[in-house]
């Protein structure tokens, strides 16, 4: 048995047992509050608090929402090109047992690997590592125990899908972090923030929105555009 099933198996051993405790996974879970808003809340506090290198920590805040951006829509990327993994939720030969309130129609038509969600709130994570040091460590934490293991607990992902959607969202951010890409693409930003501070703000806000909520009314424009020009 691989280490992905055992890791399965165990977090979904306690499943099924107490009806409160699966609801309040559930809510933990898909609550758009604390999937993205927290942390993503803690970088327009870190655009705003004032320090010696503000301007450096601005285009670090720049270059972890680029790199959110990235690494999410990579991740359904690289989805939509390998081929299709069932969710444990769905694959009966994982023995999952389904916790309560939770759907056998839950995300029926996305394959499982690699989590967009995990990648979007690892970047944030260690983007957040990547400003505050040590600090950063608790987004990390609150990152994989507020959304990571939820998920996997949930049958929504496999433990590796949440690991390759960290670690491609940690990467991201890493990368995007470096001098030589994060100036040359936060300059302009922070000179439209000078010059337009009302529609920079505004944007700004749209955008920390709709990470926060894994773009979902985005989504859900885009499937009503597809759907009128077919």
């Amino acid at each position: 048995m691989n280490l992905d099933l055992v890791l399965l198996r165990f977090i979904n051993s306690f499943a099924h047992r107490s009806s409160s405790f699966d609801a309040s996974v559930s809510f933990l879970a898909d609550l758009p509050l604390l999937k993205g808003a927290l942390l993503t809340s803690i970088l327009w506090l870190v655009w705003f608090q004032p320090y010696r290198n503000q301007e450096t920590r601005r285009e670090l805040v720049i270059s972890t929402l680029a790199a959110t951006i990235t690494s999410l829509v990579l991740a359904k990327v690289i989805r939509s090109l390998l081929p299709f993994r069932l969710r444990p939720i769905h694959d009966a030969a994982t023995g999952f047992t389904r916790p309560y309130y939770v759907s056998s129609e839950t995300l029926w038509n996305w394959s499982s690997f690699p989590s967009d969600t995990a990648a979007m709130v690892f970047a944030l994570a260690v983007g957040l590592l990547i400003i505050y040091g040590r600090w950063g460590w608790l987004a990390i934490l609150y990152s994989l125990v507020v959304v990571g293991i939820p998920r996997i607990y949930l049958g929504y992902h496999y433990p590796s899908d949440v690991a390759a959607g960290a670690v491609l969202g940690g990467l991201f951010a890493y990368i995007m972090s470096r001098d030589e890409i994060r100036t040359p693409l936060s300059r302009p930003l922070l000179s439209l923030s000078q010059c337009y501070p009302g529609a920079f703000y505004c944007a700004f806000f749209v955008l920390t929105y709709e990470i926060a909520t894994v773009f979902e009314n985005t989504r859900q424009i885009i499937a009503v555009v597809s759907k009128l020009f077919r």
